[in-house]
């Protein structure tokens, strides 16, 4: 039986990211009521416009904070799916104690103490991370390969699935989890390699490669996709999202000096342990009907012209 999302009312943690944006704005136009938690009003972007005219209802909360998680529970009772998207990809830190402290209390405390305030769930959908895999054994990477993190990122993204598995089977709450690939394109504002690349390409400043490994890239717009679909089967599951084709870093460089015509200098540096991703989605296009449909080359289109308004932006503010 198909999940009927208008008129249900959906919880987005992670609501004003990437990800989190888009899904807001897709799932407006299937007629749900939707609320954003985020981390700060400042930090609306794209979806500041959603907010000012109340489509949307917007929680301002850090996640970290158990107090005011438990501040805001009354506002959540009547939440009927809850889409968790709150992610932090953070580089390596020299004081790895603090680094897992964070994680321990965004990806697992923040979750546990969510669901506690979440009373009458019909649904989850957890946006999990290829990252738990760390190093493959083997590829393409299906959705039985052992579970070996070798980020604070991988480490709390698993730990997250077990708690919200255990919460699923005890409320008896379908949970679907996603373990997504490397996503890019439009409204990407981290510092993954694209990103990076990109901003870089885009101003002529020189960029330093490092390694030469391959990465699955997926496009947003396919990752949008693969959610609703999620969403809409609402059945306790887990998939790999991408799309079944690897590119080197150096491919990607190389195709955004071409497509920026940038002159920026590349400096090309080794990098210990790598290694190469990519992902099986067999079951995600047999189970969810996924067919990612957007190239590497269009996406990085897409992306650039993205960011070529956005710098435009920032110098007209200037």
């Amino acid at each position: 039986m198909t999940f009927k999302i208008s008129n249900k009312n959906f919880l987005i943690t992670g609501g004003t990211g990437q990800i989190g944006s888009f899904l807001t704005e897709k799932l407006l136009e299937n007629n749900a009521n939707v609320t954003v938690l985020g981390h700060n009003i400042e930090n609306l972007k794209e979806i500041k416009n959603l907010v000012d005219t109340k489509k949307i209802k917007f929680i301002e909360c850090d996640l970290t904070n158990g107090d005011r998680i438990k501040k805001i529970g009354p506002l959540l009772h009547d939440i009927d799916f809850f889409v968790h998207l709150s992610s932090e990809l953070k580089l390596p830190e020299p004081d790895a104690i603090s680094s897992a402290y964070h994680t321990i209390e965004l990806d697992i405390k923040s979750t546990v103490l969510l669901l506690q305030q979440l009373k009458q769930l019909q649904g989850i959908l957890f946006s999990s991370s290829v990252a738990v895999y760390g190093k493959p054994s083997y590829i393409p990477v299906d959705e039985l390969c052992p579970i070996e993190p070798i980020s604070f990122y991988g480490c709390g993204k698993f730990a997250a699935e077990k708690y919200l598995k255990l919460h699923s089977n005890d409320k008896d709450v379908p949970l679907t989890i996603l373990r997504i690939s490397t996503v890019y394109g439009q409204r990407d504002r981290s510092n993954q390699m694209i990103p990076v690349f990109m901003r870089k390409a885009l101003r002529d400043e020189s960029i330093d490669l490092y390694g030469s490994s391959s990465r699955d890239f997926i496009h947003i717009s396919d990752v949008i996709k693969v959610i609703m679909s999620a969403i809409k089967l609402n059945q306790n599951n887990l998939f790999n999202i991408g799309t079944g084709k690897k590119f080197s870093n150096q491919f990607i460089l190389k195709k955004i000096i071409e497509i920026t015509k940038s002159e920026s200098k590349v400096t090309y540096l080794e990098k210990s342990a790598e290694y190469d991703f990519l992902c099986d989605n067999s079951k995600a296009i047999k189970d969810l009907d996924f067919n990612p449909m957007v190239s590497i080359e269009e996406g990085l289109v897409d992306e650039m012209l993205w960011y070529e308004k956005e710098i435009q932006k920032q110098s007209n503010n200037e």
